[in-house]
């Protein structure tokens, strides 16, 4: 731990002030290490909720026992309903060993679990807690859950965004139906993958030995449809477990929605819909959109330097990209640029968790917020108060910054109120 708040020192003692049209503050680099996703079937009596989650390595907090080093961890999901009641929750407590310290600041090591509870239909809100035992900090996400009415005669699960692994133990929580469903949990996918996994369950009792289509769709919302397929689904049970991938090599860095549509000859018998983000390397991310990858650094760039990129030639847009990081690299003698890692990792979060239909995450307020600033230490929320807009107010005890989000119209985009840059010293508190 100590290695690790050295190096937090070092970057943020040489980040300065920059500047595109306005004074940004200095990126702080607490890093976000914890995701969530989650997905809804059908069970023998309520519906089964099935919360994901991820934590990178150098996410939890770890202590020497022997030749191991040992992480305690505990994951709350608590699930609210009306007037702000719980409705049910669930808490797991688990241990992740790894055998040397290089491999808890491993950036690209991480452990995926899950955790299931019952759940009659209706709308809900989640709550996901990671508490870190060995070190008392505590990390929250929220989200929204939809539990449906399945129509058990002619229907489709949600959609489970998965990897492509291997066969798994059919004793894994993954393995569904003798299929491996190993969730990505992180709806920002990598683009070099080349491919898009998806699970879901079609639930089709009135049409036992009848073969149905399941129309696959990959659409952008501003240039329309991408991919579109169909596939046979011959119903030999009430419930057929469905996994397919998608070649994606052909799209570029942009958010999409998967449409699945379960069709009986002409006839819709079900919809579902998910929404995910391809991401790239930096190198596909210029060579696709080098606009939108500069666009992207608006909160760490300076003026000059946007210009500068911006006025390179095609042909020497990659090395001036790479140019640019490198003289933003706080560890120049490492193989790792810390600075740019949890920069687009934040980006990532921000896209999964504070994305709109008319924006994406990193470009919303609270996703500027987040990006420059990190994981608040405390979240107070009021989604439902009567009489008022839906507002949120984020605090950072440590950086001695509060800042107020209202949703004034509705629609899930949160506005940062005055003072814009949190600091509340100067006037009146929220």
């Amino acid at each position: 731990m100590t290695r690790h708040f050295l190096l937090i020192t070092c970057i943020l003692t040489l980040l300065t002030p920059l500047l595109v049209a306005q004074e940004v503050e200095d990126i702080n680099l607490a890093q976000s290490r914890f995701f969530i996703d989650h997905a809804v079937f059908a069970d023998t009596v309520d519906n089964r909720l099935e919360v994901y989650y991820k934590i990178f390595n150098d996410g939890l907090n770890y202590v020497k026992k022997g030749d191991k080093f040992v992480a305690d961890y505990e994951v709350n999901v608590i699930i609210i309903g009306d007037k702000e009641k719980q409705v049910t929750g669930k808490s797991v407590e688990k241990t992740y060993v790894l055998d040397s310290y290089e491999n808890t600041r491993l950036e690209t090591g991480y452990l995926i679990n899950q955790i299931n509870l019952p759940l009659a239909p209706g709308k809900y809100g989640l709550v996901c807690k990671l508490i870190d035992h060995n070190s008392n900090e505590v990390s929250t996400i929220e989200a929204k859950v939809s539990s449906h009415s399945f129509n058990r005669s002619g229907d489709l699960a949600d959609i489970e965004f998965i990897q492509e692994k291997a066969e798994l133990d059919e004793h894994s929580p993954f393995s569904k139906s003798g299929l491996a469903a190993l969730p990505t949990v992180e709806r920002s996918l990598d683009g070099e993958l080349q491919k898009l996994g998806f699970y879901t369950e079609v639930y089709a009792a009135g049409h036992l030995g009848e073969t149905l289509n399941l129309r696959y769709r990959v659409e952008n919302k501003y240039h329309g449809e991408s991919i579109d397929s169909i596939m046979a689904v011959k119903v030999e049970s009430p419930m057929v477990s469905v996994r397919e991938f998608i070649p994606i090599v052909a799209l570029s860095q942009e958010e999409y929605d998967l449409h699945l549509t379960l069709l009986s000859g002409d006839n819709v018998l079900a919809e579902r819909v998910a929404r995910f983000h391809l991401k790239w390397t930096v190198s596909s991310l210029v060579k696709n959109d080098f606009e939108y990858a500069v666009g992207q650094l608006k909160y760490i760039i300076r003026k000059e330097e946007n210009k500068e990129l911006l006025d390179a030639p095609d042909s020497l847009r990659l090395e001036a990209f790479e140019k640019f990081w490198k003289n933003h690299d706080p560890t120049p003698t490492t193989p790792r640029n810390e600075l740019r890692d949890e920069y687009y990792r934040r980006i990532r979060y921000a896209n999964q968790y504070y994305s709109t239909v008319n924006r994406e995450g990193w470009e919303t307020d609270r996703g500027m917020v987040y990006i420059k600033y990190g994981e608040p230490d405390q979240i107070e929320r009021h989604p439902f108060e009567m009489g008022d807009k839906p507002s949120q107010i984020w605090y950072y005890y440590t950086q001695r910054r509060t800042f107020a989000f209202v949703d004034s119209r509705g629609d899930g985009d949160y506005q940062l109120q005055y003072p814009f840059d949190g600091d509340w010293r100067n006037g009146v508190g929220p």
